[in-house]
């Protein structure tokens, strides 16, 4: 199967990629697995939360929960730093996910972000 990952963040930056990606389903939710240029992604869809994890050039951990504020480690060659993460909207639908989170480093906003995941 395909899927198809967008994001913008507050500095204009756009992403718009399709990947070939394996989806797994159990009673818990469903698991998603791709690979990019920099890392093995898994994305893990929960009833009401979306845990995305990169392992790879670039390791990272973000955990989306509506109206929360989550850590997030982001490592690779050229940093090496942890965040917050404050989830503004996260909605799950089947094929469908969107979400809205701030990236917080030291209490200041550091980027604000939309991301749309699509199985296509």
């Amino acid at each position: 199967m395909k899927l198809r990952i967008r994001t913008t963040d507050s500095f204009g930056e756009k992403y718009d990629a399709t990947f070939d990606a394996t989806r797994e389903e159990n009673e818990k939710g469903v698991k998603y697995t791709y690979a990019d240029e920099y890392a093995k992604v898994r994305i893990f869809i929960l009833k009401d939360k979306m845990q995305i994890v990169r392992d790879g050039d670039i390791k990272s951990n973000k955990l989306l929960k509506e109206n929360q504020k989550t850590s997030f480690s982001y490592r690779a060659s050229y940093m090496n730093r942890n965040f917050e993460i404050f989830t503004k909207s996260l909605i799950i639908e089947e094929k469908k996910i969107s979400a809205e989170y701030s990236i917080i480093e030291e209490n200041a906003v550091v980027n604000e972000l939309t991301l749309k995941i699509d199985e296509l």
